[in-house]
Formats: C-alpha cells, sequence, structure tokens
C-alpha cells in the first residue's frame, strides 16, 4: 500500500513538475529581451531556488570532470531552446528538443557501440519524418534557424542525460553549476539591454523561480518515487501543454503539417519509451566505459 502510495505521490510531482516546465514557450515569448539575457537572468532565480533546496536536503556538492562536463551540456541546452523559442514557433521548439531519446540511440551507437534494435531504428526513421515536417512549415530563414537551434537543444539534452548515468556524476551539482554559469558569463549582454520593464522583471522571475527551479526540485522529487522510464512517458504532457499555453496566452497557432510533424516525434518516442521499459537489457556498461 505505501508503495503504491509512494508512486502516486511520485507520478504528482513528475506531472507538476512537466507542467512547470510547459511554462517556458508562453514567457519567453512574452518576454522583450534578448535569448541570451533571458537565459542568464532566469538561471540566476534558478540558482537561487535550487541553492536553497540543495541546503536544506543537506546534499553535498560534487566538483569532477563528468559535473562540469554535464553543466556544460545543460547550459548550452537551455540557450539553445530559449533561441530556438525566440526564432520559431514554441510548438516546433519544444517538439524538436523533445527528439532527445533518438539522439540517445544515436550516442550509443556511435560513442559507446550498443548496436540499436530493430525497434529504434523504426523510432528514429518515424521521428526524422516528423523533424521534416517542420522544415516545411516556415521557410523564414529564423524559423528554419530556430529548428536547427532545438534539434541542437534535444542532442545536448541527450547528452545530460547519458552524462547523468555515468560514473561520477551528480545531478544536482551540474544543475547548479551551470545555472550559476549561465549567469555570470553572459553579464555583458545583460547591460546592452534597454527594455527592462516591470513586466518582464517578474516573467524572467516566474521563469527562473517556477519553470526551472521549482520544476527541476518536483523532478527530483518525483524520480525519488517513479523509474525514469515512467517520469519520461508521464513528461510527455509538456510538449503538449507548451503550445496550448502559447496559443491561449500568446495567439500563436499551430499549422497542420507541424501538428502532424509533433503528433510523429511524441507518439513514437513515447512508444519507443513504453517498449523500452520491457525491454531486459541493460546499457548501465554502457554508461560506464
Amino acid at each position: 500500500m505505501n508503495t503504491r502510495k509512494n508512486g502516486n505521490i511520485g507520478y504528482l510531482y513528475i506531472l507538476a513538475s512537466a507542467s512547470c516546465f510547459s511554462l517556458a514557450g508562453v514567457l519567453i515569448k512574452m518576454i522583450s529581451l534578448s535569448s541570451i539575457s533571458i537565459n542568464g537572468l532566469r538561471n540566476l532565480f534558478a540558482f537561487i531556488v535550487m541553492g536553497i533546496y540543495i541546503k536544506k536536503i543537506k546534499h553535498n556538492i560534487v566538483m569532477n570532470k563528468v559535473v562540469i562536463g554535464g553543466a556544460i551540456c545543460n547550459l548550452f541546452m537551455n540557450l539553445t531552446f530559449v533561441m530556438a523559442t525566440k526564432l520559431t514557433s514554441a510548438a516546433n521548439a519544444i517538439v524538436l528538443q523533445f527528439t532527445e531519446p533518438i539522439f540517445i540511440i544515436i550516442f550509443l551507437w556511435i560513442i559507446w557501440k550498443y548496436k540499436p534494435d530493430k525497434k529504434a531504428v523504426i523510432t528514429c526513421i518515424l521521428v526524422f519524418g516528423g523533424i521534416l515536417c517542420f522544415f516545411f512549415d516556415k521557410i523564414s530563414l529564423d524559423g528554419q534557424l530556430g529548428n536547427i537551434l532545438a534539434i541542437i537543444s534535444g542532442a545536448l539534452y541527450a547528452l545530460v542525460f547519458l552524462i547523468k548515468k555515468m560514473k561520477n556524476s551528480d545531478f544536482e551539482s551540474s544543475i547548479l553549476l551551470s545555472q550559476l554559469a549561465s549567469f555570470i558569463i553572459f553579464i555583458p549582454w545583460y547591460f546592452k539591454e534597454t527594455n527592462y520593464t516591470t513586466n518582464n522583471f517578474l516573467l524572467i522571475m516566474v521563469l527562473g523561480v517556477v519553470q526551472m527551479g521549482l520544476a527541476y526540485i518536483l523532478l527530483a522529487k518525483g524520480l525519488e518515487r517513479v523509474s525514469p522510464v515512467a517520469a519520461s512517458l508521464t513528461s510527455t504532457i509538456e510538449p503538449v501543454l507548451n503550445p496550448i499555453w502559447v496559443a491561449i496566452f500568446y495567439r500563436e497557432t499551430i499549422s497542420p503539417i507541424a501538428i502532424l510533424g509533433a503528433a510523429m516525434v511524441i507518439i513514437s518516442s513515447t512508444v519507443y519509451n513504453m517498449l523500452s521499459s520491457k525491454s531486459k537489457h541493460e546499457e548501465q556498461d554502457c554508461y560506464e566505459a
């Protein structure tokens, strides 16, 4: 009974986390600052929230090459996602970042020589088919660049996940380090901004405290109670909610071909995760190689 109760609470944490993460699109669209400034400033607030949480749970900060590598990937993953959201539609950005499981398959194959099985190959083909739909959606240079940055963000997200599974990694330390670095590195950009309004400040604060800081805490608490695969499946609500908030509050619509592409990516990735959860193959040795 207690196990079932903990599992239910874990799913609620994951759902709450995904809901917080899904606010990224509409908040980024509504802030009239550059992508670099938005990402850097939101990380300051996220760093404060995460720092308080880590101190409360008395988690020891770890510093090594694996943690630093994870922090670098996380820094550029977040930055490219914000840039993509500004350049293309929020739906394109979040769904193309959601290609992360496919890049995990590719990286395991190329780097760790872990040959993908038939279901992985089929999933990759379907997802890449979905990706092509986005490039037929908006032909503008900015839109295409945004699509490319979103895919890069998905690839970096895959590296973050793989590094998290490596020996000597520490997820909380990598996140905290990436947040601090994201704020400090881009300080010169903040002084170039000329539109520091109260509205922009409040939106950035919500973006950092709720969409990033609180979301990571809820995710961490959820992962304590449910498996990573179950968490991944539950988190598929994020790419669904993200464009809905944008459509309601920012009036950004999604074209039919983009909807088709989104459906191919989300459904293919979700089905693959479901099938993988039943597989007996263990990949831990690949991560620690």
